[in-house]
């Protein structure tokens, strides 16, 4: 879902950003625009999260030094828009976890680096040398890690994996917080986990994600969630505030699908998962419904070499009032762009999300600024366009070839999941993300 470490030069993506812009400090009429006084504000909160020590980016943001020596790179970067990525139109739907640069802050970056890119004098209360660094998050109470190290081939192949992680747990768990930790941050790609409980995925650890001779296919084993949790690079653990939670039903195994971008010379992974518990089973959950391939309605799901369509997606009337906390469309690289709303009962259209420059590099999970309510009996609809051209840059294959669904790279999918609660009064004003 997010980057390919051989062809993105530059990363930045913040999942807990503040959803407010930073428009930096404006300069006092005639003096000079400086670092410490005016940009380096905006970069703690749009860039530094990924680009530091330990982090996937390949190189730091977090001094002076840093920023001046790429200064004209940066504002290529930011006046192209190339970065930070944010492909959700904000004029269709704004997002908490929205980092957009304004195109004040663009003009702000623009001016100082034709000024010289001076530095000035950093504020006294503020250490440079901790700056941009985020609050540390506890011990886990569960720590899981995948049962071996993954050998990556340095053969430039993309890696679609399955993995099985068994929790071995007696009973169930209330979780309130869930991080993914990759054991390679420069070629984790994107990761999502899953649950089933039928434990007989157990065989396929390590196989290829849609191999047709894995119990997974074979046995078209349905998963007690299908999404349980999603992390992309730049992302840190949820935590959900106090009487919220998932459930993790009993020695349930915890299925990692996970993309490993191409290498040139063999690597290794071995990811690990960290679970923070409930104190006590939550008063309301959290949980994920996934629309797949079965709800388009002008069926069959095949993409025919050579051209561009159009697929229609219908859920069912929606049996409650639900509470949406997060949205996040999936496509692969023939993808070209997603919109997704509801329309209501009364007649009512609620915007969910639009892309309309698809990116197979960088899929989001997109946090809703509140719950947004969506009334019992609403329907959910999508369009994702598909371009299985030779004009598409992206395409796998070369003459174009007939696709249809499937896991791997050079099949296709459209998927459009959320997570929500069951609606209460009052959810229109919470935000489960706010950090605590």
């Amino acid at each position: 879902m997010l980057k390919n470490n051989s062809t993105i030069l530059f990363l930045l993506f913040i999942i807990y950003s503040s959803s407010a812009q930073n428009e930096g400090v404006a300069p006092a009429a005639g003096s000079p625009l400086t670092y410490y006084q005016h940009i380096k504000a905006i970069l703690d909160i749009h860039c530094v999260v990924c680009h530091r020590a330990g982090q996937s980016a390949p190189f730091p943001l977090s001094s002076y030094e840093d920023v001046e020596k790429r200064a004209h790179f940066i504002q290529m970067a930011v006046e192209s828009r190339y970065m930070p990525p944010w492909h959700a139109d904000p004029t269709f739907r704004t997002f908490h976890n929205e980092n957009r640069l304004s195109d004040a802050e663009i003009q702000l970056i623009t001016k100082w680096i034709a000024g010289g890119a001076k530095k000035g004098k950093p504020a006294k209360k503020t250490n440079p040398e901790t700056s941009g660094q985020m609050t540390p998050y506890t011990e886990p109470d569960l720590r899981l890690t995948m049962q071996k190290p993954f050998e990556i081939p340095g053969d430039n192949s993309e890696q679609f994996r399955i993995f099985v992680i068994p929790t071995n747990t007696a009973e169930v768990l209330y979780v309130r917080g869930i991080g993914f930790h990759p054991g390679n941050l420069r070629q984790a790609h994107h990761a999502r986990l899953m649950i089933d409980t039928t434990n007989l995925l157990r065989p396929d650890d390590g196989a290829v994600a849609g191999d047709p001779k894995t119990v997974f296919t074979e046995q078209e084993i349905k998963m007690s969630e299908e999404f349980w949790h999603g992390w992309v690079p730049g992302n840190f653990p949820i935590q959900y505030p106090e009487g919220f939670g998932k459930q993790l039903p009993k020695n349930a195994d915890i299925i990692l699908n996970m993309h490993y971008s191409p290498t040139p010379k063999p690597e290794s992974d071995q990811s690990s998962i960290s679970l923070y518990l409930c104190r006590e089973k939550p008063r309301r959950f959290v949980k994920t419904f996934a629309l797949g391939e079965q709800w388009i309605t002008n069926q069959p799901f095949v993409i025919p070499e050579n051209s561009e369509i159009k697929f229609y997606m219908r859920s069912p009337m929606l049996p409650a009032d639900l509470s949406l906390a997060t949205v996040m469309p999936h496509m692969h690289l023939l993808g070209k762009s997603f919109k997704a709303y509801a329309i209501t009962p009364k007649g009512d259209l609620i915007p969910l999300i639009h892309i309309p420059v698809w990116d197979f590099k960088w899929q989001m999970i997109y946090q809703f600024e509140n719950l947004l309510k969506l009334p019992k009996g609403s329907v959910i609809y999508a369009e994702a366009v598909f371009d299985n051209t030779a004009a598409n840059g992206l395409n796998p294959n070369f003459p174009p070839k007939t696709v249809t669904y499937g896991w791997g790279t050079k099949d296709e999918m459209m998927n459009l999941i959320f997570e929500y609660l069951d609606y209460e009064e009052g959810d229109d004003a919470l935000n489960l993300f706010e950090r605590n």
